[in-house]
């Protein structure tokens, strides 16, 4: 695992067309956002996607989260997008907004299936508020699969030293920016004909998610 500061990285674009290419030969790396350290791949390369959860050794069926770069990505990771989610993104993207969607009839068979985990065919999915995670992912090209960098139902994601023990021998690369602080999770939501169900409660309230849908 080769491990890089973020300082680094935000001064260097040679380090950062490094990590790029880390991502699109189908490797697995893990960086800070939102106040824990998170571990990215691919999200069309099926191999990057089952070493991710191969790392994580996951067994919880719960739906994955997705990151894209700009809403323009969106197409790649699902094709029914309703109005009323069209709008929620326009307002509140980038930010700690997750949308459940249907996934893609278009990603790979076996990504499809690994990243539904048993809830149908939803995957969650958002733009990050991290300009410089949002500016990767663009130039990446294509949606990364995102998840804690925590063994299953154990903590740790929030720590560089826990990071090494846990994932040392399967990370092909660590951005590293220190023992972090936890921030507020992401508000998770569905829209289904037109209405919203909140899935996780998080940094955005239903109330202004109401208000959004309504003015």
């Amino acid at each position: 695992m080769k491990t890089i500061l973020l300082k680094d990285f935000l001064e260097d674009t040679t380090i950062r067309r490094d990590v790029r290419r880390t991502l699109e030969e189908g490797g697995i790396v893990c960086l800070p956002c939102n106040g824990r350290y998170r571990i990215i791949a691919d999200l069309y390369n099926s191999d990057a996607v089952m070493k991710l959860f191969q790392s994580k050794r996951r067994v919880r069926k719960a739906p994955a989260l997705v990151f894209v770069g700009d809403e323009e990505m969106l197409p790649q990771v699902t094709d029914e997008l309703s109005p009323e989610a069209s709008r929620l993104t326009s307002v509140m993207w980038p930010g700690p907004l997750t949308l459940l969607v249907p996934t893609h009839k278009n990603l790979p068979a076996k990504v499809a299936k690994q990243i539904a985990g048993g809830k149908g065919n939803k995957v969650g999915v958002r733009i990050p508020d991290s300009e410089w995670l949002m500016v990767l992912v663009k130039e990446l090209g294509r949606p990364v699969i995102v998840s804690s960098a925590n063994r299953e139902k154990k903590g740790g994601d929030t720590s560089p030293a826990q990071i090494r023990k846990n994932f040392g021998r399967e990370l092909d690369l660590f951005i590293e920016d220190g023992e972090l602080k936890e921030e507020p999770s992401s508000t998770v939501v569905e829209v289904d004909a037109g209405k919203i169900r909140m899935v996780r409660a998080g940094a955005i309230s239903e109330d202004f998610i109401t208000e959004c849908l309504s003015a």
